[in-house]
């Protein structure tokens, strides 16, 4: 699939006035072939920002992986505008500890049953790669696609994979210390998702709290999206803990036809002691004209087997933990996952509920 052949997902140009983000772009093709230089930008980027723009289509590996992230953006397009809301809300994430990795979300939905900000189904990883794939089914409405989504996510964790493997050798760790917990069968909460952002009116106010901003619960995120919306903020203006920075700090991050947009998440900090930084960003509606045009995106990540305990590795590139960190409890990355998503609710939450004058929680669609 030529990048030409999405050109109906590029419906106008992303405006020139724009504040942009400026990205490395690191060549997918330069890391597998163990180009020295290339994975020591890699690593000096994930030191500083955690974000960059991955080159998918000067390595056979990149280009399937961009086909396979268009083909699931093409399920997306069919199911989420005209599959009925209340058939969609069916498909639920199972009770219990969860990392957000199965089920379909919204927020507020319009009087013609269209969401009004943003909607979204993820399809677990393991539920189709797992010990007993026949323990997990794909509603109705979604399960046509499967092959698509399948596709998708094994060739998501190659690429996530590759990117973990030159981290070890920069981080000076023995081979597979992180991608051997990170393997496509594995029980991890990994997920595809395929987000529809539906198109507004320009002269609309943009809430921030409708688009709040947070780091990812993951290792790394693969993120292919056609218009803009997705912002970050540079690390001065967002130093360790604050997740409210001034407006103007925002920049946009301009989608490139051939290229994913990928971030670290919390994980990797965790194992590096934050030597590696997942970056705060956000995700509103596209900039200008842009805006009256739906927005689909396609995210692929990949998180730490479930049981992996979550603490920093030990190399002599890592920083040693302090008394505090020796003395805290170490979760499993289930429970980590779940608390950080769960905490990310709780502020949201709070924050709406006093708005609207009220004490009680909102509903959840997990």
């Amino acid at each position: 699939m030529a990048v030409d052949s999405m050109a109906d997902l590029y419906p106008v140009p992303f405006p020139d006035d724009a504040p942009t983000a400026n990205l490395e772009k690191i060549s997918l093709y330069k890391l597998l072939n163990d180009d020295e230089d290339e994975g020591q930008r890699l690593f000096k980027v994930c030191k500083e920002t955690g974000f960059f723009y991955l080159d998918m289509m000067d390595h056979p590996k990149g280009k399937q992986m961009w086909e396979d992230a268009c083909t699931a953006c093409r399920a997306g397009q069919d199911v989420l505008p005209r599959v009925p809301m209340q058939e969609k809300k069916l498909y639920k994430a199972p009770a219990g500890v969860r990392v957000l990795d199965q089920g379909y979300q919204t927020g507020a939905v319009k009087g013609n049953g269209q969401p009004r900000d943003s909607e979204m189904f993820m399809v677990p990883q393991s539920g189709m790669f797992g010990d007993d794939p026949s323990s997990f089914r794909l509603p109705s409405w979604l399960a046509q696609h499967e092959g698509r989504f399948k596709a998708a996510m094994k060739t998501g964790n190659t690429v996530a994979n590759i990117v973990l493997s030159v981290l070890e050798r920069e981080l000076q760790l023995p081979q597979g210390a992180f991608t051997s917990l990170h393997r496509l069968a594995d029980s991890s909460g990994d997920f595809l998702r395929v987000l529809r952002y539906p198109g507004s009116d320009t002269a609309e106010k943009v809430d921030p709290l409708r688009f709040p901003a947070h780091k990812d619960a993951v290792s790394v995120a693969i993120l292919f999206t056609w218009l803009g919306g997705l912002q970050i903020v540079e690390p001065q203006a967002a130093p360790a803990g604050v997740v409210t920075v001034p407006e103007d700090s925002w920049r946009w991050v301009k989608p490139l036809a051939g290229c994913a947009v990928v971030n670290l998440g919390d994980a990797m900090e965790v194992f590096t002691n934050g030597m590696l930084k997942s970056g705060l960003h956000r995700v509103i509606k596209a900039p200008g004209q842009q805006r009256v045009h739906d927005k689909y995106s396609v995210l692929i990540v990949a998180r730490p087997e479930n049981q992996t305990a979550m603490k920093a590795f030990k190399s002599p590139m890592i920083p040693e933990d302090s008394p505090e960190q020796a003395r805290a409890e170490v979760f499993t990355s289930i429970q980590w996952g779940n608390n950080k998503i769960k905490a990310l609710q709780d502020v949201i939450d709070k924050i709406q509920s006093e708005r609207r004058g009220k004490s009680d929680k909102l509903e959840r669609s997990w």
